[in-house]
């Protein structure tokens, strides 16, 4: 075999060996069948600069500042492995699967409630622990907060999923007059830069990180209830209802990538 010979076999299968470890943009997770997308390795911008915040809400939304606004900052460079999350949040069709398979969980406090019980709507009213478990049922887990962030904003620092544009109608929220959620994925121009739906608005979304030093845990997202400020990418909140669940909070699932 010759030099020039060898050097293209080398080549092929350099190139056969990175073809069989990329990830695959998206796939359906076994057990609860739901889609999910995937998150490349690397860097990103998390958080919001305090100062750059207050500009943006006086000169851009006319909004006031929030106490909870404060603890976005400060704006910085973060780095996470890959990962896959849910492109859709979890719906109650997707939860009544969850219950039947696993018997003794607790059912949403609005089952009965026609406004929220759709099978194609969030699931909403109930805790973090239920929530904890659907996940870990699906072999997945809660995303964490950074997770989440990157999930729903991307690399290049957006104030939204869908960049900086002031647009109320990309997301289910207060402007909408629904005043209550919408089915998953009904606001694609919401979507996230790798695909994940309702990362603003529809309903406010539990992940894994705890809140400070509280035993509640961060949630992220913005529901029906907010306005454009409030559904920012790096906004963070908690509720004392975590526990019991509210009809704007729910979650959706992540994954680590296997090897």
């Amino acid at each position: 075999m010759n030099a020039r010979a060898a050097l293209v076999i080398t080549a092929g299968l350099w190139v056969v060996a990175v073809q069989a470890t990329e990830l695959a943009t998206t796939h359906i997770s076994p057990i609860d069948q739901a889609e999910m997308v995937l998150v490349p390795a690397g860097p990103f911008i998390y958080g919001e600069e305090g100062r750059k915040l207050r500009q943006l809400l006086s000169d851009r939304l006319q909004a006031a500042w929030a106490p909870n606004y404060a603890s976005e900052a400060p704006r910085q460079t973060r780095n996470l492995p890959s990962f896959y999350i849910d492109r859709f949040e979890v719906s109650n069709a997707r939860y009544s699967a969850f219950l039947r398979a696993q018997p003794g969980h607790r059912a949403s406090r609005y089952a009965s409630y026609p406004q929220f019980n759709a099978p194609d709507q969030p699931v909403v009213g109930i805790g973090w622990s239920e929530a904890a478990a659907f996940c870990a049922w699906a072999g997945k887990r809660l995303p964490s907060e950074e997770e989440w962030e990157k999930a729903a904003r991307g690399t290049d620092g957006r104030l939204w999923p869908w960049g900086d544009a002031l647009n109320e109608a990309s997301f289910n929220g207060r402007s909408a007059g629904v005043y209550n959620p919408a089915p998953v994925g009904s606001h694609r121009s919401s979507d996230s830069p790798y695909g994940a739906a309702d990362m603003a608005g529809n309903v406010c979304e539990m992940t894994a990180t705890p809140w400070d030093a509280t035993p509640k845990h961060v949630m992220r997202g913005g529901s029906f209830l907010n306005r454009l400020p409030d559904v920012r990418t790096t906004v963070r909140w908690a509720t004392p209802d975590e526990d019991n669940g509210t009809k704007w909070l729910g979650f959706r699932c992540a994954s680590a990538v296997k090897p």
